[in-house]
């Protein structure tokens, strides 16, 4: 490259009156028109998970309707006091189906005025829409979790129940997952995709493409399955149901689609990991709390496990987890315990 040139030219190639390139024109077009699937398959998903429900629940959110097994869901959340969850609850149902035909039609505009500036604007009316959409779900849910019936049959003082706006959540016995569903993704692509071509079109140097390209894939694995701590006196342990208290003892196991399972002793977690429901799983994570550092969460297939009648855990596992060997050791000598490792203490209970 000639070290005079400078990386832009003196005009502002991003808002230029400069036409697409061929290819991002009909890119453009086709990223538009996918957009029309918005109205044939769902946007969003709720699921939920529970010992009395193990196929799980779900329902699906469209652009003007719901579906799933709302009423099961609904019947669930009115015994602590939500909501019925009804279409008519949602007012975005009556404008969401003009809003995706403006961005829709905006695309198809873009794609035949064929200028840099309005493809610019797509992209920028595409993530003003996401963003509009998330903060709207937000606040649905606080107001959904928090606005209770005070004469509901069962009451936790103090307890709400936002449903998480992305991710998985533990709400009493059930663990909610909220994510895009086939109609979200749609969006999500378009997205990358107009951003790729914005890169193409302003033809950044060969460094600074590398750049963008690695912020893209840094905010898409953001979005990855990721472990959450364990929040002690809240967190209802998975397999037993009990609140988890002792930050000494305690597990996680987290999905490859983001959802958690969180456990109060290590007898709860290798029962549940052996059990059909849990051995059929694909793990992201699989950790448990280190003995020595509480509230911290290690590798479980790493961590070296202690087995002692002195160990007073919170469901009598009598077994404790450890990141450091030397430590380890000195607690098992304390304790008069036996050791050990990853897969002996799996089979500890099969």
């Amino acid at each position: 490259m000639d070290r005079g040139k400078p990386l832009f030219s003196n005009q502002n190639i991003l808002f230029e009156m400069k036409s697409l390139k061929p290819i991002s024109r009909i890119a453009v077009a086709i990223c538009a028109l996918a957009l029309v699937s918005a109205y044939f398959v769902p946007l969003w998903q709720i699921l939920m998970w529970a010992p009395q429900y193990p196929e799980g629940l779900e329902m699906k959110i469209w652009i003007d309707d719901l579906s799933g097994d709302v009423r099961t869901i609904s019947a669930l959340n009115h015994y602590i006091g939500m909501k019925h969850i009804e279409v008519e609850m949602f007012p975005e149902f009556g404008y969401m189906i003009y809003i995706v035909g403006f961005i829709i039609g905006f695309g198809l505009l873009s794609a035949l005025i064929n200028k840099r500036f309005m493809l610019i604007g797509f992209v920028l009316v595409i993530c003003a829409a996401g963003v509009g959409a998330l903060v709207d779900f937000y606040l649905w849910g606080y107001d959904y979790g928090h606005n209770l019936n005070p004469e509901a049959p069962i009451i936790i003082p103090g307890m709400a129940y936002q449903p998480p706006l992305i991710g998985t959540k533990v709400l009493l016995n059930f663990t909610a997952f909220s994510g895009p569903d086939i109609g979200g993704w749609v969006f999500i692509i378009v997205a990358f995709t107009l951003i790729g071509l914005i890169i193409y079109e302003i033809k950044f140097t060969n460094a600074a493409a590398a750049i963008v390209v690695l912020l893209i894939l840094i905010g898409i694995s953001s979005c990855s399955a990721e472990p959450e701590p364990l929040a002690y006196g809240k967190d209802i342990c998975h397999e037993c149901k009990m609140t988890l208290m002792d930050n000494k003892f305690g597990a996680e196991l987290v999905t490859t689609k983001g959802k958690i399972y969180k456990f109060d002793d290590l007898n709860c977690f290798f029962n549940f990991y052996n059990s059909p429901e849990g051995s059929r799983g694909e793990y992201a994570y699989r950790l448990v709390i280190d003995f020595t550092k509480p509230g911290t969460l290690i590798e479980a297939g790493n961590a070296h496990y202690v087995k002692s009648e002195s160990i007073k855990s919170p469901m009598a596992s009598k077994m404790a987890a450890f990141e450091d060997y030397q430590l380890m050791t000195a607690t098992k000598k304390n304790v008069k315990g036996i050791y050990l490792s990853w897969g002996e203490a799996v089979t500890q209970f099969k």
